[in-house]
């Protein structure tokens, strides 16, 4: 009786080494999965230097890398806003962006994998100084990232 005990605990013992061995090699798979970020997100500023009366263009993107429907938010901030005027305001990729004129905004509940939206904003420069814009993008439940940049009005 003895030996059927410990014959059955040594099975044991080696079936749980195998399962161990099984999930360290499926977990050791995983980090190639995460070298892409769910989202990436730019804003580009077309000059970034003007002169006042220069026409400029802000674009922010929002790209979804997951293999899933995501809901997906995107935002231009300018808290200097004051220092140009808007001329111009669209969006791409289901974005139907508001303006607050401190953030201009848009949200997709249903961006498809791989899809991408944009926010493009025209304006006039009114001022001479610097104009800091950041953008976010974000996935819902999915983390996001912001970008910046300057505009340089003389």
């Amino acid at each position: 009786m003895r030996l059927i005990k410990r014959t059955a605990a040594r099975v044991a013992v080696g079936v749980l080494a195998a399962a161990t061995v099984a999930v360290s090699g499926s977990v050791a798979a995983q980090p190639a999965m995460a070298d892409t970020p769910p989202v990436t997100g730019s804003l580009t500023i077309t000059p970034s230097a003007t002169v006042v009366g220069g026409t400029v263009t802000v674009v922010a993107t929002l790209t979804n890398n997951t293999s899933s429907v995501a809901a997906a938010s995107l935002g231009i901030q300018d808290p200097q806003y004051i220092d140009q005027q808007f001329t111009g305001l669209s969006g791409t990729g289901g974005c139907h962006p508001r303006n607050l004129h401190v953030l201009i905004y848009c949200g997709n509940n249903l961006l498809a994998p791989g899809a991408s939206m944009t926010i493009t904003l025209t304006l006039t420069a009114i001022a001479t100084g610097t104009d800091n814009f950041s953008s976010y993008a974000r996935l819902t439940n999915l983390g996001g990232v912001t970008s910046t940049g300057t505009l340089t009005i003389s």
